[in-house]
């Protein structure tokens, strides 16, 4: 009942939500453009381009700013998104990886490498090092603390065993909700 009165009472906020990103487009390709939608750290964000000397890149509210001097150069905005797309991916993954080792008593830290995969969010090499899609910045941050995770679960198992998910279990009770819920919110985007 609860749960019925909370869904009630947020459904005018859902309802306004949903047609406010519903009338930008998902930036998609090289050809990126001033009003498309952007997904980062699990939040939709509306991305503007205004002209400016500095190139930066801004976030605020609901928005991502990019400022540059070449406002209708689609290659430049592409390459410069996807750079600090890669900047904040090292940042926020690093963080992320100090934390979640933690629940990881008697394990080295790991190197980490960010890197585009093919078909996975992350990899864990013998060598101890673990691998990120940079893409995965599009998800929230208990997702890639459930990538991450994931990963650290390598360590003691190198397959996907009914131990090994019983490690990630007992690491991050949820995790099968929160991988479920950053699947399909990024590839729903697509």
């Amino acid at each position: 009942v609860e749960i019925d009165a909370f869904i009630e009472r947020k459904r005018l906020w859902v309802k306004k939500q949903l047609v406010y990103f519903n009338q930008f487009h998902t930036c998609g390709g090289r050809e990126i453009v001033s009003g498309c939608s952007i997904l980062y750290l699990g939040r939709q964000y509306q991305l503007i381009i205004t002209k400016n000397i500095q190139k930066r890149i801004v976030v605020e509210k609901n928005k991502i700013v990019l400022y540059t001097p070449l406002p209708n150069n689609h290659t430049d905005i592409y390459d410069f998104l996807t750079e600090w797309q890669q900047e904040r991916a090292n940042t926020v993954f690093s963080e992320r990886l100090k934390s979640v080792v933690k629940l990881f008593e008697d394990m080295p830290v790991p190197k980490l490498k960010v890197r585009k995969l093919a078909k996975r969010w992350g990899s864990y090499l013998k060598s101890n090092t673990i691998i990120l899609n940079p893409q995965l910045i599009q998800a929230s941050k208990p997702a890639i603390d459930v990538v991450i995770a994931h990963e650290l679960c390598h360590y003691y198992y190198k397959d996907h065993s009914k131990a090994f998910f019983n490690l990630l279990t007992s690491k991050i009770p949820n995790w099968k909700q929160v991988e479920d819920k950053m699947e399909q919110k990024i590839l729903g985007a697509r």
